[in-house]
């Protein structure tokens, strides 16, 4: 999997989002606020193509969570993007 171009993150007052950029991307209600936990995902996705297992990795890393809790929320984190059409799947 990858991100798809032209996704910019941005912070706002604070707070982080990503933000579509570009004509292929006008529509703003795909704006996205990311917690601290995503924004760690975020910038594994940034660095290249990855895979759900990367994700888990990244947040059993970080975090005193068990590998089913994290499984689960990359899985809900990927949907998200998935349905906001974000990722670009191989």
């Amino acid at each position: 999997m990858q991100i798809k171009k032209g996704i910019v993150l941005n912070k706002v007052c604070g707070e982080t989002f990503l933000v579509p950029m570009g004509e292929e991307n006008i529509d703003f209600s795909k704006l996205i606020g990311l917690n601290e936990s995503s924004l760690l995902l975020w910038k594994r996705m940034e660095q290249g193509a990855f895979e759900a297992d990367d994700l888990v990795k990244v947040l059993l890393d970080e975090y005193e969570i068990d590998e089913t809790t994290a499984r689960n929320d990359v899985e809900e984190f990927l949907n998200q993007f998935r349905s906001e059409e974000l990722l670009m799947e191989s």
